[in-house]
């Protein structure tokens, strides 16, 4: 016959695992439906953008592809879940099991309130646990705040491209008074990196980092880098084709990575790594593909960088958006400094 230590045991282990449950169900729900920002990103019917975000670059493109669905649709409600990240699961099981603790020393804490008898650095302990564990949660389950992104103004794509990905638009161009600048989208490893180069590029005008090519909405930098969502880090940005060339465009990230290191960038690795190409036209395809024809005779070992239609681009959080010009290096055009991702 179980005693009732035992009985009691299993009992907390029973609690403690519906509690951990409970968590992984709440973040799946959190990340499944989380809120779409409704001051600006609803869907605009006229070519103007909110005022309150305006700038003398702010007008839609009236040839953006507007027939384009977000490809995750037509992949079935399960594949648009988000699968929980081991940060997740440690932080979820790190809450449920310093939450059972400090729920079971509530009574002797209350009884025992004056004696010495009360085991404080333990209660304490556990305390700052479930606080730690709390925070880890909420910071890897919170969506991108795509109403708060940089703009324009600050030679930011983020903000317009956030309009774009929440209304499940995939652009291929954006005008503005009497120019037409075409979009691009690659992926070169980490996104800091990959940015830097192409804001230095002439006829570049503006960026933004983020990530394409997954199976669910509205990704955070977390669940990318679980490597769960088919993400890459990427980024997109705009360029006045009478100043730049897509063909340099594509040079350019092809001189940054090695094309034949399948799902690695230096010292990068994983398929939120990889490196590609996502043409937005035909003409950008055919123009990706003699690039990379042309390439393959450096080379012995077959290329391996990535080339698809472009799909939904979801910009990242804010403080990854010209992270490494924020930390202090050049975005000046034509500047030869070398581009240091780490330090």
């Amino acid at each position: 016959m179980p005693t009732n230590a035992t009985t009691t045991m299993k009992a907390r282990h029973c609690l403690c695992f519906s509690a951990v449950l409970f968590l992984l169900l709440g973040m799946t729900v959190v990340n499944s439906f989380s809120i779409t920002p409704t001051k600006s990103h609803t869907p605009i019917l006229t070519n103007k953008v909110p005022v309150d975000r305006s700038s003398p670059l702010i007008v839609l493109a009236s040839s953006e592809n507007n027939d384009n669905d977000a490809p995750n649709n037509s992949k079935g409600f399960l594949s648009s879940i988000p699968r929980p990240t081991v940060t997740q699961l440690i932080s979820a099981w790190i809450v449920a099991i310093s939450g059972n603790r400090l729920f079971q020393s509530i009574p002797s804490i209350i009884v025992a309130a004056g004696d010495n008898d009360v085991n404080l650095p333990s209660v304490a302990i556990n305390g700052l646990m479930f606080s730690f564990g709390m925070y880890t949660l909420i910071k890897t389950v919170k969506g991108v705040d795509y109403d708060t992104l940089e703009d324009l103004e600050t030679k930011s794509w983020a903000f317009q491209a956030g309009i774009r990905a929440v209304q499940g638009n995939i652009p291929t161009e954006f005008s503005s008074d009497n120019n037409i600048y075409q979009v691009a989208t690659f992926a070169g490893g980490c996104f800091w990196g990959t940015e830097l180069r192409f804001q230095r590029q002439v006829g570049v005008i503006a960026t933004a980092v983020g990530y394409t090519q997954g199976t669910i909405e509205k990704p955070n930098y977390e669940q990318v880098c679980s490597g769960s969502t088919g993400h890459t880090e990427g980024i997109q940005l705009i360029y006045d084709p009478t100043q730049c060339s897509y063909q340099r465009l594509v040079t350019i990230l092809l001189d940054s990575v090695d094309p034949t290191k399948l799902n690695q960038v230096g010292n990068d690795r994983g398929t939120q790594y990889r490196h590609g190409i996502y043409p937005h036209t035909e003409e950008q395809m055919t123009i990706a593909k003699e690039a990379l024809d042309t390439r393959q005779s450096q080379y012995q070992q077959p290329i391996v960088t990535e080339v698809k239609e472009a799909a939904i681009f979801w910009p990242a959080e804010n403080y990854h958006q010209r992270y490494l010009e924020k930390g202090g290096q050049s975005a000046e055009k034509d500047c030869e400094e070398t581009v240091r991702c780490y330090g």
